[in-house]
Formats: structure tokens, C-alpha cells, sequence
């Protein structure tokens, strides 16, 4: 590496630590910032060799064991791959961390139940109808043998009662390949495992609505084809359709199961009344009093989101103002 690059890269290291690491975590911080300083500005790829232990610890005047720490918490991140022979080289930095932070996070935050597969379905759904236009005007006037190949599969396993998801994924990459965004394609993929994974425990009631799947995913790739962003985009929604009414019958189940564990009809009866005010008051009264709650949720409930979303933000400029932005994973992801 020239000596002007490599000056520069252990000095935006030393930034992130005021230029004087105290622990052997701020060592190992600054390795790791000077290496993925060195792949950004050096736009390194997959298979590039990197400075072997001795070198970084002459470079940035460390001991071996912060550097070790530093690999080996980038390797976690896909950022570099160590083999014996071989030595240290740039990985292929994917998704692939991303795919089980996103599941533990979801599932995590969820609980039991179907709020994990909800948010990855949304978010996928969210991606597909953005990245429409794009496909739409890739494939429109186009026939793809392929694609039509995996339909026809598709079809004929859900006509079998047989899960799909092999073709499914096959599928989604091959839409997404056609706008050629790396980053599309290895998200499509990623979102696409979490929600394979997150979905296992309704597979029972997925398997029910099997054809209407594979059905909308004829009139995606048909739609996409014929150049028609509308027909596309509906038949998007459609795909999801089949997986969201999946949901809100066991959102719904789980409701009842709730309701039954609370003690019974007449305890319910009378909690109801209990929120409400005076059971003796005339319905009029009651209806006033309920509506007078229910509005005085929904504002405490914006209230929380607003400032959820106001120490999110703040979170998100605090970092932006102490951090070197090329010396974050996010610049190399």
C-alpha cells in the first residue's frame, strides 16, 4: 500500500479513538477501521489479500492479539476471511450477518407468534413494489424461458400439495438480477431467508393457499413482460395476499386464546364495564366515556412514537458527528 494511503488510514483509525487507544478494545476498533478504510479507498474485492498480523502491527503499532481480535470480529461481519496458506484476504462481504441479526431482532421484539414474519413479509413487500418500475421497464418486451420454467414448477407443486421454496427463491433472485444492483439482489436474498425462516411455524396453513402463490407469481413475471407497471404491481400484492390473511387468522386465533385465558365471559363482562366508567350509567354515557379513552390512547400512543422517533434521530446525528464515515461497515456494505 503507498505511504500516503497508509498514512491516511491509520490516521482516520486513530480518530476513532482520539489518537490514543486506552484498551485493547480501542486497539482492536482501530485496526478494524484502518482495515475497512484500506478496502474502501484501495476498493478492494473479494479475494484481495490484505496485510498479514505481522505488518498491521508494525503499520498501526499494536500488539498481535488486538490485531487477532480485530479480524476476528470483521470475519463475523464477512468483511475479511483468514485461511492457512492463504493468509488474510477481503470476504465477500454480503448480507449474510444481516440475516441473523434481522431474525433475532423480529423475533425478539415479536415474541411468539406471527409479528416476525409480519414486519419481514411488510418489508418485502415494500421492496418489491419499489423496485417495480425498474423490473417492469428491464424485462418489459422481453420472454424469459427461465422464468416461466420456474412458474410452470411452481404449479405444479402446489397442484401436488408441495412446497415450493426452492423455486420461490429461485424466482425472486432472477426478477431482481434484472436491474442489476448487487445490493438489491443480496438484500432480496437476505430479507427472503428471514422470512423463510420466521414463516416455519405456519407452514401448515401456508400450504393451503400454495396455487394462488404460484398463480401470482405467473402474473408477476406476465406482467413484467407485457410492460404493464399496474398489472405488475397488483400481482405483487397479490403474492402477498395469501401469507397476510395467514397472519390476521392467527392474530386472530391468538385474540380468542387470550380472551379465554382471562376469566371467562362474565369477568370480561365486567372488566369491559370497569373501563368504561359506571355500569349504571345510561349507553350514551358509556359510549362518551369510551370514545374519551380511546382518543386519549391514540394521542399517548403518537406521543411515544414521536419520541421514539425523535431520540432515534438524535442517536443517528450524534453518531454522524463524532464518526469518520469511511471507516464504518455501513461504507462497505
Amino acid at each position: 500500500m503507498p505511504d500516503d494511503a497508509q498514512s491516511h488510514a491509520t490516521q482516520g483509525a486513530m480518530r476513532v479513538t482520539g489518537g490514543h487507544p486506552r484498551s485493547g478494545s480501542d486497539r482492536a476498533d482501530l485496526v478494524m477501521d484502518a482495515l475497512k478504510q484500506r478496502i474502501i479507498e484501495e476498493r478492494l474485492q473479494p479475494g484481495a489479500k490484505l496485510p498479514t498480523e505481522a505488518e498491521l502491527c508494525r503499520e498501526l503499532g499494536v500488539s498481535r492479539s488486538s490485531v487477532r481480535e480485530a479480524l476476528s470480529k470483521l470475519a463475523a461481519l464477512d468483511i475479511v476471511t483468514s485461511q492457512r496458506g492463504k493468509g488474510t484476504q477481503v470476504a465477500n462481504m454480503s448480507l449474510s450477518p444481516l440475516v441473523e441479526s434481522l431474525l433475532l431482532r423480529s423475533s425478539a421484539r415479536a415474541g411468539a407468534g406471527t409479528g416476525a414474519v409480519e414486519s419481514v413479509a411488510q418489508l418485502r413487500e415494500y421492496l418489491d413494489l419499489g423496485m417495480a418500475e425498474g423490473v417492469v421497464r428491464a424485462l418489459s418486451g422481453t420472454h424469459h424461458d427461465n422464468l416461466h420454467d420456474i412458474v410452470a414448477r411452481m404449479t405444479e407443486k402446489a397442484l401436488r400439495g408441495e412446497n415450493f421454496q426452492h423455486e420461490d427463491i429461485e424466482f425472486h433472485i432472477a426478477m431482481t438480477s434484472a436491474l442489476d444492483n448487487e445490493v438489491a439482489l443480496e438484500m432480496v436474498t437476505a430479507l427472503w431467508v428471514v422470512h423463510s425462516i420466521a414463516l416455519r411455524d405456519l407452514n401448515d396453513d401456508v400450504d393451503e393457499l400454495l396455487l394462488e402463490t404460484a398463480q401470482a407469481h405467473k402474473r408477476i413475471i406476465q406482467a413484467a413482460e407485457d410492460g404493464d407497471i399496474f398489472a405488475y404491481r397488483g400481482a405483487v400484492i397479490d403474492h402477498y395476499r395469501p401469507l397476510n390473511m395467514i397472519i390476521d387468522r392467527h392474530e386472530a386465533a391468538q385474540q380468542r386464546a387470550n380472551s379465554g385465558s382471562s376469566g371467562g365471559s362474565a369477568e370480561s363482562a365486567e372488566s369491559a364495564f370497569g373501563d368504561c366508567g359506571d355500569p349504571e350509567a345510561p349507553p350514551e354515557a358509556l359510549t362518551a366515556q369510551a370514545a374519551a379513552q380511546q382518543r386519549e390512547a391514540e394521542r399517548a400512543e403518537r406521543a411515544e412514537r414521536a419520541a421514539d422517533i425523535a431520540a432515534r434521530a438524535q442517536r443517528a446525528a450524534s453518531f454522524a458527528d463524532i464518526a469518520d464515515p469511511t471507516s464504518r461497515v455501513s461504507g462497505v456494505l
